[in-house]
């Protein structure tokens, strides 16, 4: 027989059960009655000490403690179908404060170079900023705000983006930078002071030739500003022999995101234990080896020596010795060279990433998605990543040109930006995926900083939130730092 107590406190476990868990549609539609009974009965137990190993787990951590004294909260954003993808980008820019800087500054600045509304001239920069200073609202009662104006500027320019079905929050963030992009370079106008003619662009939207002057180098940094978001970092990708130390190649891109892959066990469908970021950006930019790669150098070294040992002509000699060699080197039809034994085995070819310009605000997308010979599956497992981020660790002081070139770089790609200072970070959101590759549901972790509870003035303390779509609770940092990341936001110091 149970007691009287004991069917109350089952009957108030069950009231709080069903009161507190919401399920979205992308989940389940519906609980039976039977089913909560029996969660409610399992809960009952735990509190009773009847699992006291199951205190270690997630859903009896202190986030359902922290989630009551909701005090402070941040507004939750509506889903309007499916795009839970979106909801998430956009609250974790809402907490990247040189995102939002960013935004303001192009809209002042376009108010006296732009005719008209800015609301109609830049409908999806407008509809962002404001969307994202709604989102930094930091109040005692729960509110939902709505992202359709974002997604209806967005639809615009991401045409082929379905933003009401389920969709990528990587590929999210990046059809959103590209398409702000767009609409900024069109409303971007020089200054009265300085002429088109005096700017050129290349296909890569690098400015090549500034006007000289004061006026010249401002007009560079406006538009640096206006074409150069914050996410914007360069990657160095060279190409070196080993064997007869020369440098290749070396070629720079623009990214928005560092795609890492993680650590895997052997048989490659979990991340291997104890994988750490760290892990996984020395794997990003250790050097490769290149296979069967031809080095032309390493070739008319070996031909010089073929020719002597055989006793060639020295006008054989010669002209191997001022060829110039690559594509237009015709060496290899020289009557002697055909029948020189070669093999691009020979050479040692090694290719290398690098990251010459660190970026702002620092996107890194954990690569969870893996395909075999059968099917797409999701790689599961915790990557461990710190709320400091010390990027000057993987990046070099010089960036490997070969010293017969004498190749002379900018200093925006030298030593001050592989400084400690300029590599310090600090984690300002973490976006999660439940689910199976192509479904599920996001959810974000993004840090704000609110008043604090003491009674110092104009003291802030930061504070986490866990969001899905309109749901808002506080958690921990514990909470935060034991997520199975999928994007990582990290904010430069």
């Amino acid at each position: 027989m149970v007691s009287r107590r004991g069917s109350s406190d089952t009957k108030a476990i069950v009231c709080i059960f069903t009161d507190r868990i919401r399920f979205s549609n992308n989940w389940v539609s519906h609980l039976s009655f039977a089913g909560l009974l029996g969660a409610a009965g399992f809960v009952f137990a735990q509190q009773h000490g009847l699992f006291p190993n199951l205190n270690n787990l997630k859903l009896f951590s202190g986030k359902e403690k922290d989630a009551g004294d909701d005090s402070v909260l941040v507004p939750g954003l509506q889903n309007l179908g499916n795009n839970c993808f979106l909801n998430v980008i956009l609250q974790a820019l809402a907490s990247c404060k040189d995102f939002r800087s960013f935004l303001q500054w192009v809209l002042e600045d376009a108010r006296d170079s732009v005719a008209g509304e800015l609301e109609e001239q830049l409908p999806l920069t407008y509809a962002l900023s404001a969307l994202l200073q709604e989102l930094c609202t930091v109040g005692s009662r729960r509110s939902v705000s709505s992202p359709r104006k974002v997604m209806v500027a967005l639809t615009d320019y991401a045409t082929n983006f379905n933003l009401t079905s389920q969709q990528d929050a990587a590929e999210a963030l990046l059809h959103l930078i590209s398409s702000l992009q767009e609409e900024i370079v069109v409303c971007y106008r020089p200054s009265q002071s300085c002429n088109l003619s005096d700017i050129l662009f290349s296909r890569n939207l690098r400015m090549l030739a500034p006007s000289e002057g004061l006026l010249g180098l401002m007009e560079l940094k406006r538009w640096h500003k206006h074409l150069r978001g914050p996410f914007d970092g360069i990657l160095g990708s060279t190409l070196m022999c080993r064997t007869c130390s020369s440098q290749i190649s070396l070629e720079f891109q623009f990214f928005h995101t560092l795609p890492l892959s993680p650590l895997l066990h052997n048989g490659g469908y979990n991340i291997m234990f104890g994988c750490t970021l760290e892990n996984c950006l020395n794997k990003f930019l250790n050097a490769e080896k290149v296979e069967n790669y031809f080095c032309y150098r390493c070739w008319h070294g070996a031909a010089l020596k073929y020719l002597s040992v055989i006793g060639a002509a020295e006008i054989d000699i010669e002209m191997v010795r001022s060829c110039g060699g690559e594509d237009q080197c015709d060496c290899k039809t020289s009557h002697h060279l055909q029948r020189m034994p070669w093999s691009n085995s020979y050479s040692h070819i090694l290719k290398q990433l690098i990251i010459a310009r660190l970026p702002k605000l620092l996107c890194i997308q954990v690569q969870r998605a893996s395909f075999n010979m059968f099917e797409e599956f999701k790689l599961s497992g915790h990557i461990a990543f710190p709320l400091v981020l010390d990027l000057s660790l993987f990046t070099p002081t010089s960036i490997g040109l070969n010293i017969e070139e004498r190749i002379e770089m900018s200093s925006e790609y030298q030593k001050p930006e592989a400084s400690r200072k300029h590599g310090m970070y600090r984690l300002v959101t973490v976006v999660e995926h439940f689910g199976r590759t192509g479904s599920g549901h996001y959810t974000v972790y993004r840090s704000v900083r609110v008043p604090s509870q003491e009674e110092e003035e104009d003291c802030e303390e930061l504070c986490w939130f866990s969001i899905s779509d309109s749901e808002v609770c506080r958690v921990s940092e514990s909470d935060v730092l034991g997520a199975e990341a999928s994007l990582l936001f990290y904010e430069r110091l």
